[in-house]
């Protein structure tokens, strides 16, 4: 995988595909204008959208990646326009991590369609760290 598959950023898909910029990253036309969304703001919303799942209290998102190089036609499949996520998150202990890593992924993958409207091709989820449940005052 390229640097620059890396750093593409996620942008709207629409019925005329414009011009790619001068960096080479795909713009795609969507009515009177461009929408264009930084790699570092997707970043953002998977980190947020994983840390709304129960037992899980820190997150983080390396790169995230296209699942295209090049600037696809507005009729491209959905897959083609696809990102891939890797998340490194602590978790609560004593959590079962099956069960966190599994409504982890139908989350980010669900909220990042609803958000971005992108599909999530692959998601990688590494439990880097536990963390102890806080225990509640009676």
């Amino acid at each position: 995988m390229t640097t620059a598959a890396l750093t593409a950023p996620v942008v709207a898909t629409g019925p005329a595909a414009a011009a790619a910029p001068p960096d080479g990253s795909p713009t795609f036309r969507d009515g009177p204008g461009d929408l264009r969304i930084d790699p570092r703001v997707v970043r953002k919303l998977v980190a947020r959208a994983a840390q709304e799942v129960d037992g899980v209290t820190r997150a983080s998102v390396g790169p995230i990646a296209r699942a295209i190089h090049h600037p696809a036609p507005p009729s491209a499949p959905a897959e083609q326009l696809a990102i891939d996520v890797a998340l490194s998150v602590t978790v609560e202990y004593p959590r079962p991590l099956r069960a966190v890593a599994e409504a982890l992924a139908a989350h980010v993958a669900e909220r990042v369609e609803d958000l971005l409207g992108r599909q999530v091709r692959d998601l990688s989820v590494l439990v880097d760290h536990l963390q102890p449940a806080r225990e509640r005052v009676r």
